[in-house]
C-alpha cells in the first residue's frame, strides 16, 4: 500500500527578525510596502555556486549574495522575490538561474548584478495553463540557455532558450519502486549536456544518457535502504558519484549508477549538501558536519574548520583549489586548498539557548522541506 508521507522540517520556516532603527533602514532603501527591500540580516543560506573568481549564495526571504573577490567578502544584490531561493547555478560568469518557494525562477546574464524572475506555467486537469506553485529546489545550468530544475510534486523542468520552461514527466514504471510519483526530487547535476542524475525522497536515483530525452531508474543499492530520503548528489563525466543524504546516509557509484553502495562517513547527523571534482569531494550536514575526501570516496576525514553548530546546507568547488560552504544564519566558508582547511568568511552562529553554548534543537534541525503545505517560507 502506497503511503504518504508527512514532511515536517522546521529550519526553512525560522525568520531572525533584528531591531534597527528606521533612519537607518531609509538610508538602505528600506520601503516598508515593497518587500523586496526588505532585507534579513544573516539570512540562512541554502545553496552555492562559483565561476572564476565570481560566487554566489542564495537563502532564505530571496537572499542573493555575490562575491567579485574568490568569497574573500560577499555584497546583497537585489532580487525581484521575497520567496526563499533554494538553489542557485551558473553556466559561465554571466548566465545562471536561482529557483525557491512557490514556483520562483530567477534568471541573471549579468553574473548575478540583476536577477529577472521567469513566469512557469505547467497544464492543470483541463488542459488549461496555470502558474506553478511548487516548491523548486535544485537547478543545473548546462549552458547559457540550458537547464535543468526539479522539485516537489515530481517536477522536473528543462529549458533550452534559457526563459520556456517545459514539464517533464517521469513515469511510474521509470522510477522502479512503489511509492508515489508525485515525490520530492531535490537535487539535479549534469555533468555535460547529455549525462544527468537526480536524487530524491524514497531512495530515487534516476539517470539519462541522452539529454533527458530517457531517463533510467533501476539500480541497485548495497549496504543501506532502498528507500534513503537523499538531499544531494554531484557526479562526474566518468559515470561515477555521491550522494548524501538524511542519517548521515552516503552513497557511491562507479558504475553510471546501475550500483550504489554505502560509504563509510563517521556520522550519523543529516547530509544536506555534496560537491564534488574528479578525486575531491565535500559532504555537509546537520550541526556543522564536514567530512572530506581527496582519494575517491576510499576515505573520509573531518577537516580543519571553525566550530560551528549551524546547520550546512551546501557545497562548491570553485577553479583551482577554492571551495565553498554555505549554511545558517547567511554563515559562509571558504577553503584555498580543496577543502582541506576553512575558514569563515560571512555569517554567524546560531545565538545559544538560554546563555548556554548548545545548539538550539528548534533551528538545529534538517534545512528540509515543510509539513504537507511544503510549499511556504
Amino acid at each position: 500500500m502506497r503511503q504518504v508521507m508527512r514532511r515536517r522540517w522546521s529550519s526553512w520556516a525560522i525568520l531572525g527578525v533584528a531591531l534597527v532603527s528606521l533612519p537607518a533602514l531609509a538610508e538602505t532603501g528600506f520601503d516598508p510596502s515593497d518587500s523586496t527591500t526588505w532585507v534579513i540580516p544573516e539570512a540562512d543560506l541554502y545553496d552555492v555556486d562559483a565561476r572564476g573568481e565570481l560566487a554566489w549564495a542564495v537563502g532564505y526571504w530571496g537572499a542573493a549574495l555575490r562575491s567579485t573577490d574568490s568569497g574573500r567578502s560577499w555584497s546583497a544584490a537585489p532580487t525581484p522575490t521575497d520567496e526563499s531561493l533554494y538553489a542557485v547555478a551558473f553556466a559561465d560568469e554571466s548566465n545562471g538561474w536561482a529557483v525557491g518557494a512557490h514556483g520562483t525562477v530567477l534568471r541573471s546574464t549579468d553574473g548575478g548584478l540583476t536577477w529577472n524572475a521567469l513566469r512557469v506555467t505547467v497544464s492543470d486537469d483541463f488542459g488549461d495553463e496555470r502558474p506553478l506553485d511548487s516548491s523548486l529546489f535544485d537547478v543545473a545550468a548546462v549552458s547559457e540557455n540550458e537547464a535543468w530544475v526539479v522539485g516537489d510534486f515530481g517536477v522536473i523542468l528543462h529549458t533550452r532558450n534559457g526563459r520556456d520552461w517545459s514539464r517533464v514527466v517521469i513515469s511510474e514504471e521509470t522510477l522502479a519502486d512503489d511509492n508515489l510519483p508525485d515525490r520530492i526530487f531535490n537535487a539535479v547535476d549534469f555533468t555535460d549536456r547529455e549525462h544527468g542524475w537526480i536524487a530524491g525522497e524514497f531512495g530515487t536515483l534516476l539517470r539519462t544518457l541522452d539529454g533527458g530525452e530517457t531517463w533510467v531508474g533501476e539500480r541497485s543499492v548495497i549496504g543501506s535502504a532502498e528507500e534513503v530520503y537523499l538531499m544531494d548528489l554531484a557526479a562526474t563525466p566518468d559515470g561515477s558519484a555521491f550522494t548524501g543524504g538524511i542519517g548521515g546516509v552516503v552513497l557511491e557509484t562507479s558504475d553510471g549508477g546501475a550500483t550504489w553502495t554505502t560509504a563509510e562517513v563517521a556520522t550519523g547527523a543529516g547530509l544536506f549538501g555534496v560537491a564534488r571534482r574528479e578525486s575531491r569531494a565535500i559532504l555537509v550536514g546537520d550541526r556543522g558536519v564536514i567530512f572530506v575526501t581527496a582519494d575517491g570516496g576510499e576515505t573520509w576525514s573531518e577537516p580543519s574548520h571553525p566550530r560551528l553548530f549551524n546547520w550546512l546546507r551546501a557545497a562548491a568547488f570553485g577553479p583551482g583549489s577554492l571551495a565553498y560552504i554555505v549554511g545558517e544564519n547567511g554563515v559562509v566558508l571558504r577553503s584555498e586548498d580543496g577543502g582541506a582547511t576553512w575558514e569563515k568568511s560571512a555569517g554567524d552562529e546560531p545565538p545559544p539557548l538560554e546563555g548556554i553554548s548548545v545548539p538550539n534543537p528548534s533551528r538545529s534541525t534538517e534545512p528540509g522541506r515543510q509539513d504537507t503545505a511544503r510549499d511556504q517560507h
